[in-house]
């Protein structure tokens, strides 16, 4: 699942995911209230999270959520902001996405870890 407000940046992702086979794209969100709920329902494996995005910030969801997905952070932001939050998350990426393979190697990390 995919939970980021830029709707250009949702298609990057998208394009990129769909060069890992055993990656399945279940939704994306653009506000974190709407992710929040879909999270808890649809229960996602691997959740791609923008941190600045409408309604909470992205990591705060993961406090409010029962489901707790394996995290990718993917932010303009420097990665120390996530200090700022207590969730679990398997990597950091710093936007604009440099280079897909650190994006694949990350979902492939979270697939090892379920």
């Amino acid at each position: 699942m995919i939970i980021e407000d830029d709707p250009a940046f949702v298609e990057i992702l998208k394009a990129v995911l769909s060069r890992v086979k055993e990656a399945e794209l279940i939704g994306a969100c653009d506000n974190t209230l709407d992710a929040a709920k879909k999270i808890d329902f649809d229960k996602p494996d691997i959740l791609l999270l923008d941190i600045n995005i409408s309604g909470l910030e992205g990591p705060e969801i993961l406090e409010i959520t029962d489901h707790k997905p394996k995290t990718i952070v993917i932010s303009s932001h420097p990665k120390e902001i996530m200090g700022n939050y207590d969730v679990e998350y398997v990597e950091f990426i710093q936007k604009p996405l440099q280079n897909s393979e650190q994006l694949i190697d990350a979902v492939y990390r979270c697939i090892e870890l379920l």
